[in-house]
């Protein structure tokens, strides 16, 4: 079976969804992060985060200082990439997309607020509804 392919808008129209259905409590801490579309990360980026392995492909990327980081009163411009490409190719079906869309945003909200990613492996090990058995 093949991946599953979105057209640019229904894939944006997903990901609208998703930040719209993010708690309120969220809201306030979002002001100032952008989240873009890419069709696939550029080699450049692969080569920054260290991903070379085709068995796990980079979906999303944080970019800018997490909050944690920041001083009192600083709002530095964050943001985060999602690769529509990537997302599509380990997804099997509309649904799953728009799952694994949200689980990316989350991710990578995560390291906005801070988490790297040691401290995000009880998630990501967490078994998706889509696998198999």
């Amino acid at each position: 079976m093949s991946a599953p392919r979105l057209s640019l808008d229904e894939f944006c129209a997903v990901v609208a969804e998703v930040l719209d259905g993010l708690p309120e409590e969220f809201r306030g801490w979002l002001e100032n992060v952008v989240v873009d579309v890419r069709e696939r990360p550029s080699r450049r980026m692969l080569e920054e985060v260290g991903s070379d392995d085709p068995d796990t492909p980079l979906l999303g990327l944080f970019q800018g200082e997490p909050v944690t980081e920041q001083e009192f009163g600083q709002h530095h411009p964050n943001r985060i990439l999602l690769f529509k490409r990537p997302i599509e190719d380990v997804c099997r079906s509309r649904a799953e997309i728009a799952y694994e869309i949200r689980r990316t945003v989350l991710h990578e909200l995560a390291h906005h607020f801070g988490y790297s990613e040691e401290d995000l492996d009880f998630f990501e090990d967490r078994p998706s509804p889509f696998d198999d058995g």
